[in-house]
């Protein structure tokens, strides 16, 4: 007989009931999205779609909410039917400034999400999800109207997420791309107290040079690095001048060898304080990382810890909003 209708408990795949995590991650120009069952993530559930960022708070309210039906929709047809036991939960890697517990966007003159500025985004999806009960009811409805709704920052996300790679172990994980976001683990949980780190735990905002972090190692600072060097790629983006090292550009090498020099001299401080046993890049510059890897190892000299570039490591970032749910949080008063 069918063991959905006999109540049977299998574990698995297809086991009843489940822990079902619709894992978020909103970007400034994509929302990337899947869904987890018991913290693994679906095959094939992963789904790509414009964010929207820069529209009203309506409808990027509304495209969240689709993406949360879809996700589910396609679990009722690529696994079963879904019951009232499974527990389903929404998780978000939102970029900040975002207050994280309440759900309230802090995003202003950022390119994104600036009409959501100081929103609750929980209240707005759980208003939106009781909408969709009146005009769609439904199991899936039901899910979503009743699902518990949490926040965490993207970076953050995938430090926690790359730390089940390393279990046990303490990892600096930073990502750079539009900006610079980064994180502090230790045995899977979030640093943010110790001395020799930022209060926050978080190096963006931290000064360096005659700048922050944010402004000096994501793409901004790469282009001005560039331009301040008299680097002369027609509209070159940072991409282009990765493509031009590549292709035996002195100019763009020497480029890259000053970032990762500079990067290393930035992070040096933090990691002799934190002695991490790995450092860990994501964000689509660390796809460049070769170039730069051994200026970024010499500047680093003996607290140089073994470094892995994971430019794409979205199935991190998802496994880190997982962690979300459980027992692993942030633990403001380790002493790591």
């Amino acid at each position: 007989m069918d063991s959905y209708r006999d109540g049977a408990k299998e574990p698995g795949l297809h086991g009843f009931p489940a822990e079902l995590t619709l894992a978020l991650d909103a970007g400034g120009t994509f929302l990337k999205g899947a869904i987890l069952m018991n913290g693994q993530v679906v095959p094939g559930s992963f789904i790509c779609r414009p964010s929207n960022s820069q529209a009203s708070a309506d409808i990027v309210i509304k495209g969240i909410a689709a993406v949360c039906v879809e996700l589910l929709d396609y679990f009722i047809t690529a696994s079963r039917p879904l019951c009232p036991e499974d527990r389903v939960q929404i998780g978000f890697a939102f970029p900040g400034p975002f207050d994280y517990n309440s759900g309230t966007a802090h995003l202003q003159g950022v390119g994104k999400y600036d009409n959501l500025y100081r929103l609750s985004v929980h209240d707005l999806l759980q208003a939106q999800f009781r909408r969709l009960q009146i005009s769609s009811p439904g199991i899936v409805a039901d899910c979503l109207a009743s699902a518990g709704i949490k926040f965490g920052n993207d970076a953050a996300m995938f430090g926690l997420g790359t730390s089940l790679r390393f279990p046990g172990q303490r990892l600096i994980c930073i990502t750079l791309g539009t900006g610079v976001g980064s994180v502090f683990v230790a045995d899977k949980q979030m640093i943010t107290s110790m001395e020799g780190l930022p209060k926050s735990g978080m190096l963006y905002n931290e000064p360096y040079g005659d700048d922050i972090v944010d402004n000096q190692f994501g793409r901004r600072g790469i282009l001005r690095m560039a331009a301040s060097e008299g680097i002369a790629i027609e509209n070159a983006d940072v991409a282009d001048l990765a493509a031009a090292a590549e292709q035996g550009s002195e100019e763009a090498l020497r480029l890259f060898h000053i970032y990762g020099t500079k990067l290393g001299d930035m992070l040096l401080p933090y990691a002799a304080a934190f002695k991490p046993d790995h450092i860990v890049l994501g964000g689509q510059i660390s796809a460049s990382f070769p170039l730069w890897e051994t200026s970024f190892r010499q500047a680093l000299g003996s607290s140089y810890a073994p470094t892995l570039a994971l430019p794409d490591a979205i199935s991190d970032v998802f496994r880190g909003i997982h962690m979300l749910f459980g027992t692993i949080q942030t633990d403001p008063q380790n002493n790591f």
